[in-house]
């Protein structure tokens, strides 16, 4: 069967977002067929349980839900068109989130008790984020070899919010001590705070202006993002640029 000749969506008939993890697939799956008695068995209409079965099948399988989401991704850009330029500004009642690192977390919102002196080895206890900002860290190693030069490609994980059970993948493309432009199969979004897990940085940033391209047969996010909290893991090197 074409998985997407009748554009149906696996995630939407399992009542499920498309970063669940298993447990919460299986979950689903359970409540959809047993506590809601989809099941036949159970009295439920067997088109219906054909259809959440074929679901399951797809997304409980990591080979198979990495091929459909991919085909996803496909189907989407060929219906809405791949735009080459940043989205519209949002609209103005809709405000970027308001980051104070000197009272929380900016990631995960968690409240802290430091103040503005944070030692930059100072990191979250919920979720592991530096909480140093990352002025702090210009201003520590100004004048100074900063880190190693990298070069494109540098892969990192980061986290979109928290908790977050799987990190998503990207590459460095450019960074600086501002910040970094990240390269990514998903989606981010203007204003977005992300975690930055890499051996050669750790940061939160918010990401300042998004564009897509065609990169072979593929499309990619492409976000700059500027620092708001940093951490440097290695103090060798040279910078490779002053800019994002």
């Amino acid at each position: 069967m074409d998985t997407l000749s009748d554009n149906r969506n696996y995630y939407e008939i399992l009542h499920v977002s498309r970063d669940a993890p298993l447990e919460i697939i299986k979950g689903s799956y359970r409540t959809l067929m047993q506590r809601l008695k989809h099941h036949p068995d159970l009295g439920g209409d067997a088109a219906t349980a054909a259809l959440i079965n074929e679901a399951y099948a797809v997304l409980s399988n990591a080979e198979r839900r990495a091929e459909y989401d991919a085909r996803m991704d496909v189907m989407a850009h060929i219906a809405e068109g791949i735009p080459d330029v940043s989205p519209e500004p949002k609209p103005a009642d809709a405000p970027r989130r308001i980051l104070d690192w000197s009272r929380q977390c900016v990631f995960c919102t968690t409240p802290h008790n430091y103040g503005s002196q944070i030692e930059i080895e100072t990191e979250c206890q919920t979720c592991g984020s530096p909480l140093s900002a990352a002025e702090q860290q210009r201003i520590e190693i100004e004048g100074k070899r900063a880190v190693e030069r990298i070069g494109k490609r540098t892969r990192v994980t980061y986290y979109t919010h928290w908790p977050q059970r799987r990190a998503y993948n990207g590459h460095i493309e450019d960074m600086s001590l501002n910040g970094l432009r990240l390269v990514t199969a998903e989606d981010l979004t203007e204003g977005q705070c992300i975690k930055i897990v890499s051996d050669i940085v750790q940061a939160i940033a918010q990401v300042t202006n998004i564009l897509y391209e065609r990169r072979g047969w593929s499309t990619r996010c492409v976000a700059g993002a500027s620092f708001v909290t940093l951490r440097f893991g290695r103090s060798v090197g040279a910078f490779v640029s002053s800019r994002v």
